[in-house]
């Protein structure tokens, strides 16, 4: 069942974000195209808290994963170049690869079915190391001694480490930095004018200042050494130069048509080349959220009615998904406003917590669906509320995680039968597969 569009429909959306700034729970640059043309484009809240500065269509922020994105289309552009094949193994190209890397391919590492543990899961990782400037080849050192999660392409876990490998590999294929050869080839090219790789903030004009929510209250987002996002999550840009992004990846002009479809090709999990590939209001959808310390940000596209919703926050953990769903529920006039999380947001929930002595809930993922399950009520799928909350899709139960949007969530709650039961979560017992 569908609703009438509003006939304003800036005005109706806009009317739909200000209970949350007024929450202070987002805050940061909006923007809906139909066809490319912006049906909402503005700014909301408060970019610069100190200087009580508010936010504009143009301020540029942290992107976070979506950064795989420009990688994804640099590989493919060497791929076009003949100088890689997607089933090359991972020891061709990086040869400093452990041997049970073996039978790991450029595939493998642009879908998340690599089995190579993700350095940012590193317990503690965000409280500590993620302060001191690393170079990729000491990212990557942070887990290759670790053993594989799983067979090479047998199970989708996201991982940012396999995307610092993607970018060594066009660094010694280009034989250009990471950073120079994605302003050459794509940036520069497509007129991406706002949009970069930031070495820090300070060196960026119109960048705006990160926050977080922390105890009840907003404040500066914690410092993140900018070298350790790298290929997987440094680049920066604005909700325009990202429309012109979308627009310009769809249309084949820093790829080839053939490259394209393999980007926004299922291959399986719900995912092709750091991309989402879903169905929301019964319409096929193309998504990708990023989190990095002081930013949320998310990219959808619509292709069959080429509608696309960009929300970028200066809050960690803003709920940006759900005000993007909500954005194109109101569009659409749908009257179901489930929110679709892409899997990069879901890798945060999946692992083990302790409920009790006893009991543990296990959370799993298949590409964008979530799954929990006890020792006495089985896997069961659950259904997003918003960014953080989910429902049992057949049992009478919500489930809460507490995270921040960067690290993996460490806490969660359930509440069910008018009780509430929280667990934190355990690292010595994998989740159940």
């Amino acid at each position: 069942m569908t609703k009438p569009i509003p006939s304003d429909y800036a005005e109706a959306a806009s009317a739909l974000i200000a209970p949350l700034v007024a929450a202070d729970l987002f805050a940061g640059s909006v923007l809906v195209a139909k066809d490319g043309a912006p049906l909402l484009r503005r700014g909301f809240g408060l970019a610069d808290r100190q200087r009580n500065v508010v936010h504009t269509p143009t301020g540029k922020f942290r992107l976070g994963s979506l950064t795989k994105q420009f990688t994804a289309a640099a590989i493919l552009q060497l791929m076009e170049r003949g100088l890689l094949s997607l089933d090359d193994e991972i020891a061709r190209h990086y040869p400093e690869a452990p041997a049970h890397w073996r039978g790991v391919t450029l595939f493998h590492l642009l879908t998340h079915t690599s089995g190579i543990p993700s350095y940012t899961s590193i317990p503690g990782f965000f409280r500590g190391m993620a302060q001191r400037d690393l170079i990729p080849r000491e990212i990557i050192a942070l887990t290759e001694n670790q053993a594989l999660e799983f067979p090479p392409g047998t199970q989708f876990r996201y991982c940012n480490g396999g995307y610092i490998l993607l970018g060594q590999v066009i660094e010694r294929l280009s034989r250009r930095t990471y950073p120079e050869y994605i302003r050459e080839n794509i940036l520069l090219p497509l007129g991406l004018e706002d949009t970069g790789y930031e070495h820090g903030a300070e060196s960026v004009p119109a960048h705006v200042p990160g926050y977080r929510l922390q105890n009840g209250r907003i404040e500066p987002a914690a410092y993140l050494a900018m070298s350790l996002p790298y290929a997987a999550g440094a680049i920066y840009s604005t909700a325009d130069d990202l429309l012109a992004w979308q627009r310009a990846l769809t249309a084949a002009k820093p790829i080839s048509h053939a490259s394209v479809d393999l980007t926004f090709a299922d291959h399986g999990h719900d995912y092709g080349f750091a991309w989402g590939i879903q169905r929301q209001f019964g319409r096929r959808q193309f998504v990708h959220a990023g989190g990095i310390n002081g930013f949320s940000a998310v990219l959808s596209h619509y292709p069959d009615d080429d509608l696309a919703v960009i929300v970028l926050a200066n809050i960690q953990g803003a709920p940006v998904q759900k005000i993007a769903g909500d954005l194109a529920a109101l569009h659409f006039g749908a009257a179901e406003k489930r929110t679709v999380l892409d899997a990069a947001l879901l890798a945060d929930y999946v692992g083990a917590y302790r409920l009790g002595p006893t009991r543990i809930l296990r959370v799993t993922q298949e590409g964008a669906r979530l799954f929990v399950g006890t020792e006495d009520y089985g896997r069961q799928e659950f259904l997003a509320k918003d960014d953080h909350t989910f429902v049992g899709k057949m049992i009478d139960w919500e489930i809460f995680f507490q995270a921040d949007g960067v690290e993996r969530a460490d806490r969660v709650t359930v509440r069910r039968g008018g009780k509430e039961l929280n667990g934190a979560r355990i690292n010595d017992v994998p989740p159940a597969e």
